[in-house]
């Protein structure tokens, strides 16, 4: 009794911890952060720019109001830290208050990453977890209100991060094989209520309930066969470094959810388990983790002996104090080791410096807008390096930045960002053939007057656009005029 209890005081300690250093550290995440909080501040009008939102339009559109409010990306970081804190108390509760869970799921090294990260796997894997907790409560008790909880809480989870769809299919082949199939359309139905936020957000803002999750199903079938629009190539295999990285975050002694008598008795969960982590293989970011991490935690814990469970804690320790270290550094200085992943990708040329380059892009920024107030700037070399700008500038003294990508567009006057046609031919003398197309345009709404920009911003370097010349140099910006 004495040493669960020291378990909890120290389940406490390590989240005081984790909350302390999430909040401090300037970190804030990376892959889509800029898009999540640029929906954010688009819908608080602070954003001089379009957004560019493929996927989870929903999470940036709720925090709007207190990005608004608050002028600051803080309190979306605040907001996640508050999603991470219940779902370690939540995973407590549901472990019917096993100390071991709680002291397992403050300690893992998942939780330690994601701590500062802004993005909306954190109240995702929530709502997924109490959606899990329902389906087992109504295999226990047949209480069809149990089922219908449960569907209404993983439809809320699927808006919220569109890629747990992907999760769900295997969910429901595992959970509902063998059941009747009025039960699986009661699930489903409840899993479109959960849906109806999204859906009536996408009817609003762009006629078509199911705009989200086509445009994110479509563009991840297109990127995965076709390339995308940056010309970074097809999804394919990651490097080493990702694969290195996703596997050290998961349990050593994860084996023993495996041995004869512990998988028996719960076959179906643990294979549940297994399946998404090795489909996120694909595309192993450490972030993915997070969504059915509780669930692996409440099974770990009971699956591991005495001296495997301490054993493990150590181990998820010593990788949290690594994990937290680039965090740390990034409290007062700036370094090319963001995160567990770039910090691997650069073992020995570490960089940690006293400039911050947002700073200084700011600095130059102001500068800029100072000599030429209320213009429209088309900004580049790369298509989403507007984006930046519009994240970190919070004034009103700008009509729109501009991608360089829509500029090029108007000026090829070709609206097609990227189009596929696939036919069947048949090889039998049929009258007939098909064909299935599908594509990408430059929105027919928009009322940018590009005939009329005469600035552009460089990044890094001039812009490189026909027409323009390099009129001043700043710190990291170069500035450009119309001829």
């Amino acid at each position: 009794m004495i040493e669960l209890k020291r378990y909890n005081q120290f389940a406490l300690f390590l989240i005081f911890v984790i909350i302390i250093i999430s909040l401090i550290t300037h970190y804030y995440g990376s892959t889509d952060v800029v898009e999540y909080t640029g929906v954010a501040k688009f819908f608080a009008g602070e954003y001089g720019a379009k957004i560019r939102a493929s996927h989870s339009l929903l999470y940036g559109f709720i925090h709007a109001p207190l990005v608004g409010l608050f002028n600051s990306f803080l309190i979306m970081k605040i907001t996640n830290i508050l999603f991470l804190i219940l779902i370690i108390i939540s995973t407590y509760y549901i472990s019917k208050k096993d100390s071991r869970a709680l002291l397992l799921i403050a300690a893992s090294p998942i939780i330690w990453y994601i701590g500062p990260w802004i993005n909306p796997i954190q109240i995702s894997s929530l709502l997924f977890l109490w959606g899990f907790f329902f389906i087992t409560r109504f295999e226990a008790s047949k209480k069809v209100l149990n089922l219908i909880y449960s569907g209404i809480l993983m439809g809320l989870s699927i808006i919220f991060w569109n890629t747990a769809l992907f999760v769900l299919f295997f969910f429901i082949i595992l959970f509902f094989y063998n059941k009747n199939v009025s039960i699986l359309i009661i699930f489903l139905f409840s899993m479109l209520i959960g849906f109806m936020p999204l859906f009536i957000l996408d009817t609003v803002l762009y006629g078509f309930p199911l705009y989200t999750l086509t445009k994110f199903l479509f563009g991840i079938i297109s990127s995965s066969f076709f390339g995308n629009i940056y010309g970074t190539g097809k999804i394919t295999l990651r490097s080493l470094t990702g694969y290195i990285s996703f596997l050290i975050m998961l349990p050593f002694f994860g084996y023993t959810l495996f041995l004869k008598k512990f998988f028996k008795e719960n076959k179906k969960t643990v294979i549940f388990i297994t399946l998404p982590f090795i489909f996120f293989l694909v595309n192993p970011q450490i972030r993915y983790i997070l969504f059915l991490w509780p669930i692996l935690i409440l099974f770990l814990s009971k699956s591991l002996n005495e001296e495997q469970f301490k054993k493990q804690l150590i181990i998820f320790l010593i990788i949290s104090l690594i994990i937290i270290n680039p965090y740390l550094i990034q409290i007062k200085y700036s370094t090319n080791a963001q995160e567990l992943n770039s910090a691997i990708n650069n073992l020995g040329k570490l960089e940690i410096s006293e400039i911050n380059e947002e700073e200084i892009i700011l600095s130059d920024l102001e500068k800029i807008i100072k000599e030429y107030p209320n213009e429209t700037f088309i900004v580049g070399n790369h298509a989403d390096n507007y984006a930046e700008l519009a994240q970190i500038y919070w004034g009103k003294n700008v009509k729109e930045f501009v991608s360089i990508q829509d500029y090029n567009i108007y000026l090829n006057n070709d609206p097609t960002i990227f189009e596929k046609k696939i036919k069947f031919v048949p090889e039998i003398q049929d009258r007939r053939q098909i064909w299935l197309a599908g594509g990408m345009d430059k929105n027919e709404n928009d009322k940018t007057n590009y005939q009329n920009i005469t600035l552009a911003i460089g990044i890094g370097e001039p812009i490189n656009i026909e027409n323009f010349e390099l009129i001043k140099e700043y710190s990291s910006l170069y500035l450009s005029k119309k001829r």
